[in-house]
């Protein structure tokens, strides 16, 4: 028997210009493949060299049904900013890494269409998630990286309310070599506590 991914709903669109915030499922791998395929160059020095697969619809219903794993288990969340119809996504938000008892934590990472830089939509797509993950995840503390050059990124975690940390040494293979980065976090304020089982 097939079952059906149903995806996780972050913040559901309510107007033309309100995106939708939800879990990937196997249905979006073609709208997927051509938000990076659209991308890919505007992405390049920000991200790890990537193998053809990556751009191809193909490769993709194989990496959203590991993403979908990792959804049920609880240990990842790859969300999609949608376009009001769901036709088109204008970015990614990802929760990697999801660990209970006892770190409660997990680790950020995001990309915004090229078209899409400067009208907000980061911030609000970040907002919207991490107060998911802190709700409904019972997360304490997420934490970013970001390149030191990058600042967009520094801008958006800053105005989120990211701490900075300090600078990790040669901390990611990002555009084909090692990359400092600087370590952000957020702490959830509202934090309770939970069962240890």
């Amino acid at each position: 028997m097939f079952f059906t991914h149903k995806p996780l709903v972050v913040k559901k669109s309510t107007s033309v210009s309100e995106p939708m915030i939800r879990s990937v499922t196997r249905s979006d791998a073609k709208i997927l493949c051509e938000y990076f395929v659209r991308n890919k160059a505007f992405l390049k020095p920000w991200d790890p060299i990537r193998d053809e697969g990556f751009y191809t619809v193909t490769g993709w219903k194989y990496k959203i049904a590991r993403l979908e794993e990792l959804e049920k288990l609880r240990q990842g969340l790859y969300l999609l900013v949608l376009n009001h119809d769901e036709s088109k996504v204008l970015g990614v938000v990802t929760f990697s890494d999801i660990v209970a008892y006892p770190f409660h934590a997990c680790n950020l990472g995001y990309s915004l269409d090229e078209q899409e830089q400067g009208k907000g939509l980061m911030h609000f797509s970040l907002k919207e998630a991490c107060h998911y993950l802190f709700k409904q995840f019972n997360m304490h503390r997420i934490q970013a990286s970001y390149l030191p050059h990058n600042e967009r990124s520094a801008k958006v975690l800053e105005k989120m309310g990211f701490v900075k940390e300090g600078i990790a040494k040669d901390y990611l293979l990002i555009d084909g070599r090692w990359q400092d980065h600087v370590l952000t976090s957020l702490t959830n304020e509202n934090w309770m506590e939970a069962c240890k089982d």
